[in-house]
C-alpha cells in the first residue's frame, strides 16, 4: 500500500502568473491558427469558416497544433480544480517551456515557420517568453550544464535556454 503524498494548493501569485500564461499561449494559439490559414489558403484556395473550423480540427496539415491546444486545455483543467495543486502548475510551466523552447521536433519547426511569416508570432513569443518567466518551475539543477535537458529526463522537467534566441534561429545549422 502506497503513502499518500501531500499535496501543496497553488498560491494566489502562482495562479495569477499561470493565469497569465493561460492568456499569452491563448493569443498566441490564435496567432497561430490564423497564420496556418493563411498558407493552407495559398495552397488550396478560400475556405469557408465553417469548414475550416473542420480542417483545423481534422486535416494533418493543422497536426502541429495539437500539443499547443492540449496544453491549453491543461491549463484550463488546473485553473477550475479547487484549488489548483502548486506541482501540477509547475508540471505544465515546465510543459510549456518545453514546448517553445524546441523540444517538440514538429512543432519546434512549424513554429520557427511561423516566427519567419508572422510578425504577429513574434510579439506573441515575447508574450510567452514574459509569462513563462513569471510561473513557478521546476528547479535548475534539473538540467544539464548545456542548458538542455537530457532526453532520458521526465516530461514534467524545464527546459533553460534561452527563449529570446528561438525568435532568432534561422534554419540553417
Amino acid at each position: 500500500m502506497t503513502e499518500p503524498t501531500e499535496t501543496t494548493p497553488a498560491s494566489a501569485a502562482q495562479i495569477a502568473a499561470m493565469q497569465a500564461l493561460r492568456a499569452a499561449l491563448l493569443a498566441q494559439h490564435k496567432v497561430l491558427i490564423a497564420n496556418d490559414r493563411q498558407q493552407y489558403e495559398a495552397v488550396f484556395g478560400p475556405v469557408p469558416t465553417g469548414r475550416f473550423v473542420q480542417l483545423l480540427t481534422e486535416d494533418a496539415w493543422f497536426r502541429w497544433l495539437d500539443p499547443l491546444s492540449r496544453l491549453i486545455v491543461a491549463l484550463d483543467e488546473w485553473l477550475e480544480q479547487t484549488p489548483p495543486q502548486a506541482d501540477a502548475g509547475i508540471a505544465l510551466a515546465d510543459e510549456a517551456a518545453k514546448l517553445f523552447r524546441n523540444a517538440d521536433a514538429e512543432f519546434g519547426e512549424r513554429y520557427r515557420l511561423a516566427l519567419q511569416q508572422a510578425p504577429d508570432a513574434v510579439l506573441g513569443q515575447s508574450q510567452v517568453v514574459a509569462a513563462l518567466r513569471s510561473v513557478p518551475q521546476s528547479p535548475r539543477d534539473e538540467i544539464g550544464q548545456t542548458g538542455q535537458t537530457d532526453q532520458s529526463e521526465p516530461t514534467g522537467a524545464a527546459v533553460k535556454q534561452d527563449p529570446d534566441a528561438l525568435a532568432n534561429k534561422g534554419n540553417g545549422p
